[in-house]
């Protein structure tokens, strides 16, 4: 398992959710943690700088980050941030990246969801998922240390 030196988080959305993750992240993290975060209302994203990189755009987050955590109010939200339309398909390039959406849906909605994140190429993991299998793709990004500390702050946030 090749497994990178640097562990790059995205957190879009940077509310209450979204903050509350960064903080656990940024407390827990090893200093290898690289965290970018994005927000529509950039000054959600100000208590953060010089700690982290604030990202101009979603797609900025997106593509500096192997995990992406999406913080965002709904399922309107998570379309516009993935590119995902009418077609049901992510136009955003996500390959090779796990989305992780804190946000619960409805039973519908995170599946397709899910099934539009593998399609584009990305893993995808939902609240509340198995923390076996979060574990499990967080282990196939990052080092033991990175991966235990993101599962500390998510369950925290």
């Amino acid at each position: 398992m090749n497994v990178p030196l640097l562990a790059r988080i995205g957190i879009i959305g940077v509310g209450t959710a979204g903050s509350a993750a960064a903080r656990k992240l940024l407390a827990a993290a090893p200093p290898e943690l690289a965290l970018t975060v994005y927000d529509k209302v950039p000054e959600q994203c100000e208590p953060f700088r010089g700690i982290a990189t604030l990202a101009a755009s979603a797609h900025e987050a997106l593509h500096e980050s192997d995990l992406v955590l999406l913080a965002l109010p709904g399922q309107r939200e998570i379309d516009r941030t993935l590119e995902r339309f009418s077609d049901g398909r992510i136009s955003a390039d996500i390959r090779d990246k796990l989305i992780w959406n804190l946000r619960a849906l409805p039973s519908d909605a995170a599946a397709g969801l899910r099934r539009a994140v593998e399609a584009a190429g990305a893993a995808y993991v939902a609240e509340p998922d198995d923390p076996a299998m979060a574990m499990l793709q967080l282990r196939q990004r990052f080092d033991a240390a990175a991966a235990q500390a993101v599962l500390r702050a998510m369950r925290a946030a």
